[in-house]
């Protein structure tokens, strides 16, 4: 992997000056600014060097960071094989943390039509709240039926309140006039922010089908 890229995960990991110093601001650190400067990537050579990285990574935290760097190359370069790549991750990772991070890069990338969501919808049903709320963000930017789908169940079948806020925040970005009426059976919900969070779903909904 290019010495550049290599340098970059080493620095996102970086957490010696944190420790050297009693009191620190984190935009000082070296690991703030590596991931700010992460966030700008965007020359498309370097996604099959990530892809070769994470394959051949064992070490979870170096995996976790460069998850973090192609994430931000493939929003910013609009790369669908590295979309892919990266929903397809989903099933080869076990640990809640590095799965929850992940998920949380894929929730900000276009899902084309066709695209295999199902990584994602299985991890929805997950019994760890930190993957389980992550999947169900990472089912935003898509304009396939099945996120649709998934999300109303979740409205039909969850009790989590946290659940029901994430499914109906996604399904504002997501939703159709499909999902209004599971949506409406949750504004006497007793609580306060799940009903708004759906009534701004609906609202938006029926904005964009005016």
């Amino acid at each position: 992997m290019d010495k550049y890229l290599i340098d970059l995960v080493k620095r996102m990991n970086e957490t010696g000056d944190q420790l050297l110093k009693p009191t620190f601001r984190s935009d000082e650190t070296i690991s703030w600014k590596a991931l700010r400067e992460t966030e700008k990537l965007n020359k498309p050579e370097f996604i099959s060097q990530l892809i070769d990285f994470i394959n051949n990574e064992k070490n979870k935290k170096a995996r976790d960071r460069a998850y973090f760097a192609l994430g931000h190359l493939a929003k910013n370069t609009n790369n669908t094989f590295a979309t892919d790549y990266l929903i397809q991750r989903i099933e080869k990772e076990t640990d809640k943390y590095v799965l929850s991070t992940l998920l949380d890069r894929i929730t900000d990338l276009h899902k084309s039509y066709g695209t295999d969501l199902s990584p994602i919808i299985k991890q929805t049903k997950n019994k760890n709240w930190l993957v389980r709320y992550s999947a169900i963000r990472a089912l935003n930017h898509t304009n396939d039926e099945r996120a649709e789908q998934t999300l109303i169940e979740i409205l039909e079948q969850s009790n989590d309140p946290n659940d029901l806020i994430y499914g109906s925040a996604t399904l504002f970005k997501v939703g159709t006039l499909k999902a209004i009426p599971l949506l409406e059976q949750h504004l006497k919900s007793p609580k306060r922010d799940v009903k708004l969070s759906v009534k701004a779903a609906i609202e938006e909904i029926r904005k964009r089908n005016q």
